[in-house]
């Protein structure tokens, strides 16, 4: 959960079979695609998207990432992704989340991802002062 009472975004949804091993456990690579999914609906419910801020000449790359498995999830479970800013640099912006059983609360796994903003030619560059109310909101 965040520190503070800055945004959370929050999504819900079931363990799709494709996400899961024989075994019926999620794929590790599984919960970072839900951790996208967590940042796009966050930029989403912010007023923005990345479809939009790709449109605007700029690229937001990952440079870092830290990870911790906490516990596996398993076919049809109902998990919810919380994603929420930590912070917000001239050039970098990082993101966290928290995957959870939704119907106890009780973690699954929990990530920190760093972007970098780049411009239209691959170059980092600062950070937009129109993306401010997204970022600070």
């Amino acid at each position: 959960m965040p520190p503070d009472k800055r945004f959370a975004s929050e999504i819900t949804f079931h363990v799709r079979y494709a996400e899961t091993d024989s075994m019926g456990f999620v794929h590790h690579a599984a919960y970072l695609v839900w951790f996208e999914e967590g940042r796009s609906a966050f930029i989403r419910e912010r007023g923005w998207s990345y479809a939009g801020i790709e449109a605007s000449g700029y690229f937001l790359v990952a440079t870092d990432l830290e990870a911790r498995y906490l516990r596996a999830a398993r076919y049809d479970q109902q998990v919810t992704v919380r994603t929420w800013i930590v912070e917000a640099r001239s050039r970098a912006i990082t993101f966290a989340c928290e995957i959870f059983e939704a119907d106890d609360d009780r973690a699954l796994f929990r990530a920190r991802l760093t972007l970098i903003c780049l411009d239209s030619a691959g170059r980092p560059t600062r950070i937009p002062e129109s993306w401010r109310a997204w970022l600070e909101g």
